[in-house]
């Protein structure tokens, strides 16, 4: 169990909790491999071939919905708290909220962009796209990085282990903006292949891993053969689930 830290500010005998906010480091890896690929994946489409601009675009606008989703949550659930209950970390809070919002503008833009790139596959807005996805990898990973060292440790120092449960419950009503076994299959490859199997088991329920290795795994398969028709070594690590 994780013990209050004396310098948070937090009120003296509220409930200890586990480090909850592990879990959320895991969709933290995630978002640095989707937007680490997302500019390879554009430039790889060659000038002129509007079907692999039209799958890569779909895919670019799932990706920055599912970031939209992850802000959003956070937005709602952590920063407000955080500096009612550790009051001397109000800044690091108010840091996270401005990193949100440059982040959430240059999705909007890219949206945008990825729109007009995909009406004709041009090399012109093609890097155009690029640029925009590597800015925002530039600051994702600044802004992952701050979060987890600045505000995780008060979050698991304020937030109760039930606290934590509602708001992973308020995660699961939204519908992801990518189909699912790709979004498992994606997960899955940021995990370390030492750990990918118990991963798995303990958490995807038992007719998802069923379903997954059933048809999900070449779901996963083709769409990431959409997106890099040769695709890196890496890739196909998930599949040697058990």
């Amino acid at each position: 169990m994780a013990t209050r830290l004396s310098s948070t500010g937090a009120p003296d005998g509220a409930p200890t909790t586990t480090c909850r906010s592990d879990e959320v480091v895991v969709i933290h890896r995630l978002f640095r491999r989707l937007y680490a690929d997302a500019p390879r994946a554009v430039r790889s489409v060659p000038t002129g071939d509007r079907v692999r601009a039209g799958h890569v675009s779909k895919h670019l606008h799932g990706i920055t919905a599912l970031l939209h989703v992850h802000h959003r949550t956070e937005d709602r659930y952590f920063w407000d708290t955080m500096t009612d209950r550790a009051p001397a970390c109000g800044i690091h809070a108010s840091l996270m909220r401005e990193q949100h919002r440059a982040v959430s503008d240059l999705l909007d833009e890219i949206d945008v962009l990825v729109d007009r790139w995909a009406s004709d596959a041009d090399a012109v807005s093609r890097e155009r796209v690029a640029q925009s996805l590597d800015e925002v990898e530039r600051l994702l990973l600044v802004h992952l990085a701050d979060e987890e060292r600045d505000a995780f440790p008060v979050l698991d120092d304020v937030l109760s282990d039930a606290e934590w449960d509602d708001i992973h419950r308020a995660a699961k009503r939204h519908r992801p903006p990518m189909p699912i076994f790709v979004l498992i299959g994606f997960m899955l490859e940021t995990v370390p292949p030492a750990e990918r199997d118990a991963w798995f088991a303990t958490q995807m329920p038992a007719p998802i891993r069923l379903a997954y290795r059933a048809v999900g795994r070449r779901q996963y398969e083709r769409a990431v053969g959409r997106l890099f028709p040769t695709p890196p070594g890496r890739l196909g690590s998930a599949h040697a689930l058990a």
